[in-house]
């Protein structure tokens, strides 16, 4: 007779704070990739130019066994998580945190800005795009930038921001993304479809 594994899925919130010498690294773009994790970024100050360490407050949802893969892998990385609340849920709960993944549509059109992005990559095995993101408040509890991940492959390293959860701000996110050219014109093509500013 066969065991079936009952998966529950974990929602909740981590604060980390994320020392200088890894402002270069994709933290949050390998808890996504790496374990499968839908997280949204509710509110992280991140500055280049400052001594201090930058800090991310994280909503996020999985299979519970990769929400604890996800915090042993921060844990490994001496990512310092100040809070932790997590609930476990049967897995029918798990529309929480949505994706909102843009239909590929396959029309020759590219906005100007995705022509400008191609200026600014560097061809190798994977392209770079560098640029920065205005997420408006009305945007708050969508995993938007989990989506370039989760929707379209990419590698996304987060080398600035500012995104206060608690005003009427928008909030800011200085980006690199990392992964084929035509990855990278998706992903901007999907910010762009949601109505996001962006500049090169």
């Amino acid at each position: 007779m066969a065991l079936s594994t009952i998966f529950h899925t974990t929602l909740g919130h981590i604060y980390i704070t994320v020392p200088q010498h890894y402002y270069r690294q994709p933290i949050v773009s390998r808890l996504i990739s790496r374990y499968d994790l839908t997280i949204n970024i509710a509110a992280a100050v991140l500055e280049a130019h400052t001594e201090d360490d930058g800090w991310f407050n994280l909503e996020i949802q999985g299979i519970s066994q990769q929400v604890e893969a996800g915090l042993a892998y921060l844990q490994e990385l001496n990512i310092e998580i100040l809070q932790l609340d997590l609930k476990s849920f049967p897995e029918e709960k798990r529309d929480k945190l949505q994706l909102l993944c843009a239909s590929s549509n396959s029309s020759d059109e590219i906005k100007d800005d995705e022509k400008k992005a191609a200026l600014t990559m560097v061809e190798g095995q994977t392209t770079r795009a560098k640029f920065q993101v205005c997420i408006p408040k009305n945007y708050s509890s969508y995993p938007v930038i989990g989506g370039l991940v989760s929707c379209y492959g990419l590698t996304v390293n987060i080398t600035g921001a500012i995104l206060d959860k608690d005003t009427e701000n928008d909030g800011w996110f200085d980006l690199e993304l990392w992964g084929r050219r035509e990855q990278i014109v998706l992903g901007l093509r999907y910010l762009k479809q949601l109505g996001l500013q962006i500049w090169l």
